[in-house]
């Protein structure tokens, strides 16, 4: 029981800490600088994603070509319509597809 309670108590914790930020943010409003910012959010978790499933794949087998394929395909879709949101509703079906196509 005990195990349980630490359990729900660290997720409540770590719950009510994330939404914090954005309650204090949405009262509050964010500094210029960090709404500025805050739009290359999105294609930077995107490419830090990426790089990640990257590391320790990159080699001459086919296993590094979805990961490589959705970097370019979410950079390209978001230099293309200039949406930061682009990069995932481009990037990850692409990164989908190939990885469910391509043999690993």
């Amino acid at each position: 029981m005990n195990v349980w309670l630490v359990v729900i108590a660290a997720g409540a914790g770590s719950y009510l800490f994330r939404i914090s930020m954005l309650v204090l943010a949405a009262r509050v409003g964010l500094p210029t600088v960090l709404e500025r910012a805050a739009r290359f959010a999105v294609p930077t978790a995107f490419a830090a994603l990426a790089a990640t499933s990257l590391i320790g794949t990159v080699s001459t087998d086919l296993a590094s070509v979805a990961p490589l394929a959705a970097v370019v395909v979410a950079a390209l879709a978001v230099r293309h319509t200039g949406s930061p949101h682009a990069a995932l509703l481009a990037g990850m079906p692409t990164l989908w597809v190939l990885s469910a196509l391509l043999p690993t």
